[in-house]
Parts: C-alpha cells; sequence; structure tokens
C-alpha cells in the first residue's frame, strides 16, 4: 500500500491513477412489490412505449438467459443493467 503526505492535493493535481471500478453485486436483484409477473409485461413496464419496445422483445430477451424462468430472467436483467463498469472522471 502506497501512502502520501497530502492525497486531496494529488487528486486535485490530477496525479492519481483512473482505475474503473465495478459497481453492483452478483448476487442478483430484488424484486420489489407492483413488479409484474411475467416478462412481456416487465419489459413493458421498464422500456414503457417508444423506439425500444419494438426492437426489445421478451423472446430476444429469454434468449440471453437460456434455461432460467421469467422471474429469474428479470432479476437477472435488473442485475445486469444496474451493474456497470464505471471509471472516476477526469479532473
Amino acid at each position: 500500500m502506497t501512502v502520501f503526505d497530502d492525497p486531496l492535493q494529488r487528486i486535485r493535481q490530477g496525479q492519481i491513477a483512473h482505475v474503473p471500478i465495478l459497481l453492483g453485486s452478483m448476487e442478483g436483484a430484488i424484486l420489489g412489490p407492483g413488479t409484474p409477473n411475467n416478462l412481456s409485461a416487465f419489459l413493458a413496464d421498464q422500456i414503457g412505449p417508444g423506439p425500444l419496445e419494438t426492437l426489445i422483445s421478451s423472446t430476444l430477451v429469454r434468449a440471453l438467459y437460456p434455461g432460467l424462468s421469467d422471474l429469474q430472467v428479470m432479476a437477472a436483467l435488473e442485475r445486469d443493467v444496474t451493474s456497470r463498469w464505471c471509471a472516476p472522471p477526469p479532473i
């Protein structure tokens, strides 16, 4: 571990490593009350009316998660969409 006398000063001067970090969890998602109980209704609720509605079908999404039930697919989709790579912005 490296320790600096004034880490805040190093950040202000941009003397830091810009390392991507993974946010989220691989444990699955929590689907709250009011979540639709089938994938088609879930996608309609999440995407809403618009151009994406015609591009993203429940058949397409099920193909990305073979062997899973609708509920498992919804949890996996929620996990995968909310977990994303990010890197600290340049200072």
